[in-house]
C-alpha cells in the first residue's frame, strides 16, 4: 500500500501513534496544516496544542486534533485506529472523490492495453524524446493519464459517479443551479452556451469586447443577428466597459430597428445578451447594474467571466457577481462561464459553466438540463484528460468553505501593500488606481469598495462613458503604467517607456508578466503569491528604472534581445530603444486607431449577418 499524501502532525512524543500507511510529520518542522490530515498531540503539551492552532489559523483549516493523556487508556493499537478514522475522514471531506479514486487506480499501477497509447509512459521509453518526456513529466501524472474505460473512475462526459458530485459541490461553493466542467477551454464554455440557447435568426446584445469564441459561437455558428454595444479602450490600450449611455432601453431599441424594426417593439426582443464581467484588464462590471439596464430586454445573459470567478470570494467585491442575487421569473436566465486556468486553481484549459435560471423554469424561454446538456455533449471532447479533469475537481475543493476567502483576502492585502510601495518608491512607474489607494490604509481599502470604482469625472483611468456603480477596477489585476501618455488628456508626452520593453525585460528575468501593452504591463494576484515574489517584482521595477534613468547600454538591460538581433540594436540604449517605439506610437497615434474599432457608430449598419459573411469568405 502506498504512504498517504497528507501526513499526521506529532510531537517526538506522540509518532508512536501515527498508523500506516499515514507519515508523522513535526509540528516544529514548518509543516503547513494544509499538508496535514489530522493531528497527535501531547495533551500536557500546551505549546505544542498552540502550534497546531497557529497553523490552522494561518491556513484557514480546521484539521482534527486528537490529544494522548500520559495516562491514556486506550491501547496503542486503539489510539492508532483513532488517528486514521479521523484523518481518513477528513481527506475524505477535503480531498475530491474523484482525485483520490484516480490516485488509488495510479497506485496500483494497473497493465494498459486501452488509450492512451503510451500505455502508463512505457512507449516512451523507447526514445530520447520520450525518456526525457517521462522524466519531466513523472510516473504518476502518466499512470493518472486514463481513459473513460475505467468505469470505476466515474464518467466525465455523461456527469456519473464522482465527477457528478465534484460538479455538484462546484454549484454549490459557486452560488449556481448547475455547474458544468469543461476541459477544452471556456473557448468551448462558450460555444456549448450560445448554441444551447440561440438559433438562427434570434437576436443577441453583443458586446464589442467579446472573445472571439463568441463571435464564433454566437454569431457565426448559430446564425443569429448580432446588436453590437460599443465599448471603451483607454489611451493605455486597456479594455474597458460597454459606454453606459449605450445600454438605455431607447437607444437600445433604436439600434435593434436598424436590424429588425419588428422585434424592435417585442417586450424581450433579445433571446440572449452576452457581455464580459470582468475584462482582460480587471475593469469588472457590477452585474445588478447591468441587469437593471437590460435584463428585462433578454430571455438569457451570458457573463463571459473568463478573468475573475473569484469574486464571490472577496468580501467587497462578491455583490458584483451575478450569482449572489435571488432572481423572480421576470428576470432573465443567468449563464456564466469561467476560465477556471486563468485566476483560478485549474490546469491550463479547465473552464466552468454555471447555470442560475431555476427561476425561469417552465417559462417557454427556459432551456433545460436535456436541451443544455445536448450541447455540451456536441462540443466537450470524448477524450478527457484526467489530469486536467482533477484539477478542476480541485478547484471546486479549493472554493468550499471559509477557507477561500481567508486566502483571496490575503492575496489582495498582498496588491495593495505592492501598489503602496511601487508608488512610493518608483520615480517613473505608478499603478492603474485611484490616488486614494496610496493614501488610504490599508484596511480601510481591504473594507471599502469605493476606493476601487470607476467614475467619469476620474482622471487616473483614462476610460470614457462609465456611469456612476457601473464598474470597478478589480484590486486581484495589478496594472503597472509606465511613462508615455497622459491618462487625463490623452495626450502623449515627450519620452515614455512602451510596455512591451519593460515586459521584455522581467521576462528576461524570468519574471513573466500577464500582459505588456500600449504603456503597461499587467499582473495576476491569486492566493499563490509569496511575499518574495511579490518584493522580487518591485526591485525588478526598480532596477528598470536604475537603468532607464542612467541610460543603460541595452545589452546590459537586455541581453537576450541584443544576442538574438546584434546588428538591429548595436550601439543601442535602452533610452533610444523606449523613445524609438514611443515616437512611433506618438506619431500614428495607436491609440485612438484601437478606439476606433470598438467606438464605430455604424456597428448595426451592416449588409448580411457575421454568419452569411463567413460563409462567402
Amino acid at each position: 500500500m502506498a504512504n498517504k499524501i497528507l501526513k499526521i502532525g506529532t510531537t517526538s512524543t506522540t509518532e508512536e501513534y501515527v498508523p500506516l500507511p499515514w507519515l508523522a510529520s513535526n509540528v516544529y518542522s514548518g509543516i503547513t496544516a494544509a499538508k496535514l490530515a489530522a493531528f497527535v498531540l501531547p495533551k500536557a503539551d500546551e505549546v505544542a496544542y498552540q502550534k497546531a492552532q497557529e497553523l490552522m489559523v494561518k491556513d484557514g483549516l480546521q484539521v482534527p486534533v486528537i490529544l494522548v493523556d500520559a495516562g491514556e487508556s486506550l491501547s496503542k493499537e486503539e489510539l492508532q485506529n483513532k488517528v486514521a478514522q479521523a484523518a481518513q475522514q477528513y481527506e475524505t471531506e477535503n480531498v475530491p472523490g474523484f482525485l483520490r479514486d484516480l490516485i488509488n487506480f495510479a497506485d496500483e499501477k494497473p497493465v494498459s492495453y486501452t488509450t492512451p497509447g503510451h500505455h502508463n509512459g512505457q512507449f516512451y521509453e523507447k526514445h530520447p524524446a520520450g525518456v526525457v518526456f517521462k522524466k519531466f513529466f513523472g510516473d504518476n501524472m502518466l499512470r493518472a493519464d486514463v481513459s473513460d474505460t475505467v468505469a470505476e473512475l466515474g464518467d466525465t462526459l455523461t456527469h456519473g459517479g464522482t465527477p457528478l458530485d465534484s460538479e455538484q459541490e462546484a454549484a454549490q461553493a459557486f452560488n449556481a443551479d448547475k455547474v458544468y466542467y469543461v476541459t477544452n477551454g471556456t473557448t468551448s464554455s462558450n460555444t456549448i452556451c450560445a448554441n444551447a440557447v440561440l438559433s438562427e435568426g434570434d437576436l443577441v446584445l453583443f458586446d464589442r469586447n467579446n472573445h472571439k469564441s463568441l463571435y464564433n459561437s454566437a454569431l457565426i455558428m448559430t446564425g443569429a443577428k448580432p446588436v453590437y454595444l460599443p465599448t471603451s479602450r483607454n489611451p493605455l490600450g486597456l479594455i474597458g466597459p460597454v459606454i453606459s449611455d449605450d445600454l438605455d432601453e431607447e437607444k437600445i431599441r433604436a439600434e435593434i430597428a436598424k436590424v429588425d424594426p419588428e422585434r424592435a417593439k417585442a417586450k424581450r426582443p433579445f433571446r440572449m445578451a452576452v457581455l464580459q464581467l470582468e475584462t482582460f484588464d480587471g475593469v469588472f462590471y457590477n452585474a445588478k447594474w447591468l441587469l437593471d439596464k437590460i435584463g428585462k430586454l433578454c430571455d438569457y445573459v451570458l457573463f463571459d467571466c473568463a478573468w475573475g470567478g473569484y469574486e464571490q470570494f472577496v468580501n467587497i467585491m462578491k455583490q458584483l457577481s451575478p450569482l449572489q442575487y435571488k432572481y423572480t421569473a421576470d428576470d432573465p436566465g443567468i449563464l456564466v462561464t469561467q476560465s477556471i486556468h486563468k485566476q483560478q486553481a485549474g490546469l491550463a484549459q479547465t473552464s466552468q459553466i454555471l447555470k442560475k435560471d431555476a427561476h425561469i423554469k417552465g417559462q417557454k424561454r427556459y432551456v433545460d438540463h436535456k436541451h443544455f446538456n445536448n450541447a455540451y455533449l456536441k462540443y466537450v471532447t470524448t477524450s478527457y484528460s484526467y489530469p486536467i479533469y482533477a484539477s478542476l475537481t480541485v478547484n471546486t475543493a479549493l472554493a468550499k468553505g471559509e477557507a477561500p476567502k481567508k486566502w483571496w483576502e490575503e492575496a489582495m492585502r498582498k496588491g495593495i501593500r505592492f501598489r503602496k510601495a511601487l508608488n512610493q518608491k518608483s520615480k517613473l512607474f505608478k499603478t492603474l488606481n485611484a490616488q486614494e489607494i496610496n493614501e488610504k490604509s490599508e484596511q480601510e481599502l481591504m473594507d471599502n469598495l469605493s476606493y476601487w470604482k470607476m467614475e467619469e469625472t476620474d482622471d487616473w483611468h483614462g476610460f470614457k462613458g462609465i456611469a456612476k456603480d457601473e464598474a470597478i477596477i478589480s484590486p486581484l489585476k495589478l496594472t503597472v503604467v509606465c511613462p508615455g501618455i497622459n491618462l487625463a488628456t490623452g495626450k502623449y508626452e515627450e519620452t515614455g517607456i512602451p510596455g512591451k520593453v519593460i515586459g521584455e525585460y522581467l521576462t528576461e528575468k524570468r519574471v513573466i508578466t500577464c500582459k505588456s501593452d500600449l504603456y503597461s504591463t499587467l499582473f495576476l494576484l491569486t492566493p499563490g503569491e509569496r511575499d518574495a515574489d511579490l518584493e522580487a517584482l518591485l526591485t525588478s521595477f526598480l532596477e528598470f528604472e536604475e537603468y532607464y534613468l542612467r541610460d543603460a547600454p541595452l545589452e546590459q538591460v537586455l541581453p537576450r534581445l541584443v544576442k538574438q538581433n546584434p546588428e538591429r540594436y548595436q550601439g543601442y540604449t535602452i533610452r533610444q530603444l523606449c523613445q524609438e517605439m514611443h515616437e512611433y506610437y506618438a506619431k500614428n497615434e495607436i491609440y485612438k486607431l484601437q478606439q476606433d474599432l470598438f467606438l464605430k457608430k455604424t456597428f448595426q449598419d451592416y449588409e448580411m449577418t457575421p454568419a452569411e459573411a463567413d460563409k462567402l469568405f
